[in-house]
């Protein structure tokens, strides 16, 4: 459930050890006076070119969020750089601006303070400018393959503006048809229909620690099916039966007619995974849509 646990996780604004990774960083400078003034100058100069260029290829103003402790945005033209700002409930988590260099298909960002992505802050440095017909994404270079899932499972293409990607703003009212236009060697990962699969072994689960004070529970299990039906790694599955069960796995090794995936749970105290549970790569409680 890796994009569903982060944004759950990022979205918990009475964690109190959460804030504590934003206000502990020593980055005061980053959200200082004179940083927001030059933030201000800034996004006027690239808004003035976004409009100037009109229909650019990736040009524009962009945001992903869920609304609560996610609300980012890039804003982004070729001669003024780019303004990146993380808002949450406790209000500017984080901020950063410098020049971008189109190089090879994708975007890099230069960093004026340090960048780290943990916790409330960050951003990628690389990303891919994925359209779909007239919708435009920016997708970090290393994160195409959860992209295609979020399509897969049916939370792209969105209808609001809440989403695990970075949608040029207005976008999300635009309608869509086929596959977005991601690189070629990741087209395999976009489905015509929906894989489903079945856990027939659990392992042993492990935790690990998370930024808060509490761990993550990771149990790896084996799948009734691998190339056969499609599966390839990297991709992830949602629980469909048991309905009461809201989780998925990642597939971390693909075989002829097994595969092996992994649950990730927040708390080392949740129950499951368990022999017999059904799983999709479409999300069952998605609006409008089934497995």
């Amino acid at each position: 459930m890796k994009a569903n646990v982060v944004l759950s996780v990022l979205a918990l604004c009475s964690a109190t050890a959460c804030f504590g990774e934003v206000e502990d960083r020593g980055d005061a400078e980053k959200r200082s006076e004179p940083a927001r003034r030059t933030a201000a100058t800034l996004h006027r100069s690239i808004s003035e070119e976004i409009k100037a260029l009109g229909n650019h290829p990736w040009a524009g103003q962009y945001y992903f969020g869920d609304g609560l402790g996610v609300n980012v945005s890039l804003t982004l033209a070729p001669e003024s750089g780019y303004l990146f700002e993380w808002h949450g409930c406790l209000g500017l988590y984080d901020r950063n601006y410098g020049a971008v260099t189109w190089k090879k298909d994708r975007l890099r960002l230069s960093f004026t303070f340090p960048n780290e992505r943990k916790g409330f802050q960050g951003i990628a440095e690389e990303f891919i400018p994925v359209a779909w017909g007239d919708r435009k994404y920016l997708i970090p270079a290393n994160d195409i393959v959860r992209f295609c899932n979020r399509v897969n499972d049916g939370f792209e293409p969105r209808k609001g503006m809440h989403g695990f990607y970075l949608l040029r703003d207005g976008d999300e009212k635009k309608e869509v048809k086929g596959f977005p236009s991601v690189p070629e060697e990741f087209r395999p990962y976009l489905l015509a229909r929906p894989i489903e699969a079945k856990i027939i072994s659990v392992g042993q689960s492990t935790t690990h620690p998370s930024v808060c004070d509490w761990k993550f529970k990771l149990t790896p299990v084996t799948l009734n099916c691998g190339k056969n039906k499609g599966l390839l790694k990297g991709m992830e599955l949602h629980v469909v039966d048991p309905e009461d069960v809201v989780e998925s796995v990642e597939v971390t090794k693909v075989g002829a007619e097994t595969s092996e995936a992994t649950m990730t749970q927040i708390g080392e105290n949740q129950a499951g995974p368990r022999n017999g549970w059904r799983l999709s790569t479409r999300f069952r409680w998605h609006p409008d849509q089934s497995p």
